[in-house]
């Protein structure tokens, strides 16, 4: 479904992503998780040719046989929407707060040739698959006259509404109440195709995915079968995440990760975690490779 090999993303000469390799099969659900700052969001944009003026992006991305990287802006557009979509992190200012909701779901249909009367049709039955209570009264909306989940299901609609074959979250439920985004997470799992799920929370892409990529610096440093990686981690940054995100005793102190994640550009040059893990060493000064069959990750001094 998708394969992406050597993506590079730089801005200013600054590389912000590097070197990111990997695939994902037709209905698998992958994770894409990491720090804010990790470039989980870049390697998504990259991917939708989105990414802001100024910043640029080499290296392969392929879906089937469908080059992302590097073609022209006309194609892209015929892609977009039509074989990938995107939901977005804040709905509202994704949405046209001007158009009405059911207009804005028949419009992406009606940009991939469409006619309108079945693009209003088609709406209406998309508002209704994705649980939106009397479809109808909803696609009459404005944005701002419903709440975050009900914005947040409209832009479900629209990304299902030409039938991709791979479907992009990014962050799609961070603004929600705990209860709205169970219900959300579920939906995106049963009506999404092949899925990338980004976000930063742990909880939340092993309820959805069935593998998981970990990237810190703009690289992946980990990658695997959820269950594998989050029970037996092998990177000493994976190992942190997972240690600040479990429930511990009352009184006792939570686990952290020292310092915080660098600007870009200030990430070490040996591996990238190598300024705040406590294992480091200086044979950390030089890069290691993502190495492993299945469950790979990148550290000289990974846990047991």
């Amino acid at each position: 479904m998708l394969t992406v090999e050597g993506l590079t993303v730089r801005a200013d000469g600054v590389e912000l992503v590097h070197d990111v390799s990997f695939a994902i099969a037709p209905g698998e659900r992958v994770g894409l998780i990491g720090e804010s700052g990790s470039g989980k969001s870049l390697t998504a944009l990259s991917l939708m040719g989105l990414l802001p003026e100024g910043v640029t992006a080499s290296g392969a991305a392929r879906l089937g046989a469908r080059d992302l990287v590097g073609v022209p802006e006309k194609r892209l557009k015929d892609l977009r929407g039509r074989e990938l979509s995107m939901v977005f992190q804040e709905p509202m200012t994704a949405l046209n707060p001007l158009m009405r909701v059911g207009a804005q779901v028949a419009e992406v249909m009606t940009l991939h040739g469409v006619s309108r009367a079945e693009a209003g049709r088609r709406a209406l039955a998309l508002l209704e698959r994705v649980r939106l209570p009397e479809p109808a009264q909803i696609a009459r909306a404005y944005p701002h006259q419903l709440s975050g989940g009900q914005r947040q299901r409209v832009m479900l609609a629209i990304a299902l509404a030409n039938e991709p074959g791979l479907l992009i979250c990014d962050e799609p439920t961070t603004a929600l109440d705990v209860t709205v985004q169970k219900q959300m997470l579920e939906l995106i799992a049963e009506v999404a195709p092949a899925l990338l799920f980004i976000t930063h929370d742990l909880a939340v892409v092993a309820s959805v995915c069935e593998r998981v990529i970990v990237m810190y610096g703009g690289r992946v440093v980990e990658t695997g079968p959820i269950r594998e990686v989050f029970t037996h981690p092998r990177h000493r940054y994976t190992e942190g995440l997972l240690a600040a995100s479990r429930l511990t005793p009352r009184g006792t102190r939570l686990p952290t990760i020292k310092g915080s994640v660098p600007p870009a550009g200030a990430f070490p040059e040996g591996c990238v975690f190598g300024n705040r893990c406590p294992h480091a060493t200086p044979r950390c000064d030089t890069p290691p490779a993502l190495t492993g069959d299945g469950h790979a990750h990148a550290c000289w001094h990974p846990a047991d």
